[in-house]
């Protein structure tokens, strides 16, 4: 039973916050209400359980280092969109944030690839979730109507000038993220994740 066992505050924190964050970026994505000091205060809780779970990865890492990096720019992009910018820039600030989050996801799924066999397998699944989407950005801007599924046509077209009204791909988005965000807080609560001192990426 010790193998699931809480080692440190640390990781209580670390758990905990990462996991009302998860709860609360979901729970914001039924609602359409700007909400905006709200989504805001979410924003900083969940960028704080991000740091703290980055911690708990090894923040020397490459990998975990650089989805470190790419979620700070998405924490920026969505916090200039919940402050406010000219409407004809929105789709674009939606663009990034989608992508940057997405990528650091991938980034933190290939990371758990390097672990053990629990985490390969939550690694390959992350991957994939995150894969698809990022797939249906880069392909959407080659082949008219291939990210549709995904909600990523509207947001491109949405750059182009259209209604941005349809934020379906970056609810998919952060539906992906908020699922993720989850099963890494019980990662850490059960004691998953070592920042191990090997020389790896991960």
């Amino acid at each position: 039973m010790a193998e699931f066992s809480i080692r440190s505050n640390r990781e209580k924190v670390a758990a905990i916050s990462l996991f009302v964050g998860a709860f609360l970026t979901l729970l914001l994505t039924h609602t359409s209400t700007p909400l905006s000091p709200i989504r805001l205060i979410v924003l900083v809780l969940v960028a704080f359980a991000v740091w703290a779970f980055s911690d708990e990865m090894g923040i020397k890492k490459p990998l975990n280092r650089g989805a470190f990096v790419l979620f700070s720019l998405a924490v920026m992009a969505k916090a200039q969109i919940i402050v406010g910018i000219p409407l004809e820039y929105v789709a674009r600030y939606y663009l990034l944030y989608s992508a940057f989050l997405l990528l650091a996801v991938l980034l933190w799924s290939i990371a758990f690839l390097h672990r053990d066999k629990t985490l390969k397998v939550i690694g390959s699944i992350g991957l994939l979730a995150s894969f698809l989407p990022i797939l249906a950005i880069v392909v959407g801007h080659l082949v008219v109507g291939f990210g549709a599924t995904l909600g990523a046509g509207a947001l491109l077209s949405a750059m182009e000038g259209g209604n941005t009204a349809d934020l379906s791909f970056v609810i998919t988005v952060e539906r992906i993220f908020g699922v993720w965000a989850y099963v890494a807080a019980l990662l850490i609560w059960f004691g998953k994740l070592k920042n191990t001192p090997l020389p790896t990426l991960a």
